[in-house]
């Protein structure tokens, strides 16, 4: 009887993770050679960069300060904060470092709607580019964005990097989980002919593309929200891997705050969304092919834990299961050889702690992709500081 279980769990385990295996093979072969964009005449049109914005005001004044400079030097370019139920001065530091500002107190708070009622308020550009309010950009980022937007897509992200706290310790880790999942899968999936996925930060909207798929995302996991709204109206998001968006990430129980939050939100995402994605499919909509493959894929961490148990009886269950583990391996490999070499080893270090720790997470992940489930903003390390 204990047989019998055991090799039904890895029967199940094996099939779970076969979806998430095939497309992390199919990304990882595709992405082994670095994306190059080709160097067109950069577009002339108006770009405004929205930052969303709740208590941002310690966080502001290092991110405005290389911003406005930067749109400044464009020319062409302007930058409005979205000053979302805020308690503190937001909006008065953004006005003071060069910003213009929408104020809103209206209806729900979290980044989603902030976003969605500036786009229904704002006046008409032909561009706009998303940039969190604890983030820096590259120097030449707008020039090079200018020259992706010549390609005219539907929207564009930006290669999204950690800047991680001095002192923190789970740096490199962090640095090897982003590197995996914010450039070698949309490396790939662009390599592939897809669309890639929203990554949340560094992104860029064309007007025509917001007229089409109105921005209706409330969620806290907004970003990719939005993105299966792209995928059902056919529109691609263009890969920019030669600048870089640089966002602060959480520490400590902040951390375990965020991932929580956003593992559950993405399950909540999967338990509503896998059905509709695979009618779609079966009536002949395969743009839609991407998405799914996209939400069948869980966090490596609990895709690991399935690959486990998937070997732990014999047969078929365990061909597949050893498969997977290659697949993922590689998959780890070609990330962390991306890395600067002095991180590697710290990295590779740390990562059994790491899954221990994601996978007692899993309770409160669950708890998290309930329905109702309310954004949470962030705190910063600039708050934590002065704590």
């Amino acid at each position: 009887m204990w047989l019998e279980l055991m090799q039904g769990v890895a029967a199940g385990a094996a099939l779970l993770t076969l979806p998430g295996s095939w497309s992390l093979a199919r990304w990882t072969w595709a992405a082994r050679r670095p994306a190059v964009s080709p160097h067109l005449a950069p577009v002339t049109e108006q770009i405004l960069i929205l930052v969303p914005a709740h208590n941002e005001a310690a966080s502001l004044p290092k991110t405005l300060s290389a911003l406005v400079a930067q749109a400044q030097a464009d020319g062409r370019c302007h930058v409005l904060v979205i000053a979302d139920h805020c308690t503190d001065d937001t909006a008065q530091v953004a006005r003071a470092h060069g910003a213009m500002v929408l104020e809103r107190q209206a209806n729900e708070r979290g980044k989603g709607h902030a976003l969605a009622a500036a786009f229904a308020l704002l006046p008409d550009v032909p561009w706009y580019l998303i940039v969190d309010a604890d983030s820096t950009l590259d120097p030449h980022f707008l020039a090079v964005l200018r020259c992706k937007m010549a390609e005219q897509p539907d929207g564009i992200q930006a290669r999204y990097a950690p800047h991680c706290a001095s002192g923190d310790m789970n740096a490199p880790l962090k640095h090897w989980a982003l590197q995996a999942f914010n450039v070698i899968r949309p490396r790939g999936r662009s390599a592939l002919g897809e669309g890639v996925g929203l990554l949340g930060n560094g992104f860029a909207l064309s007007n025509a593309t917001l007229r089409r798929v109105p921005y209706r995302a409330g969620s806290i996991v907004e970003d990719l929200e939005y993105q299966l709204s792209l995928a059902r109206a056919n529109c691609k998001l263009a890969w920019l891997e030669d600048v870089a968006v640089y966002g602060e990430m959480p520490q400590g129980e902040h951390a375990k705050a965020q991932r929580q939050r956003w593992e559950g939100g993405r399950l909540a995402m999967m338990r509503s969304n896998l059905w509709p994605l695979i009618q779609g499919i079966g009536r002949g909509e395969t743009q839609l092919w991407p998405a799914l493959q996209d939400l069948l894929l869980l966090p490596l961490s609990q895709h690991a834990l399935l690959l486990l148990l998937a070997c732990s009886t014999g047969g078929w269950p365990l061909i597949l299961g050893a498969l997977g583990i290659l697949v993922l391996i590689a998959h780890a490999a070609m990330a962390l050889f991306e890395l600067p070499r002095v991180m590697r080893c710290r990295a590779v270090l740390a990562a059994p702690m790491y899954i221990v720790w994601k996978i007692m997470q899993l309770p409160h992940i669950v708890r998290s992709s309930r329905s109702g489930a309310s954004w949470q903003r962030s705190v910063r390390h600039i708050e934590q500081e002065k704590a």
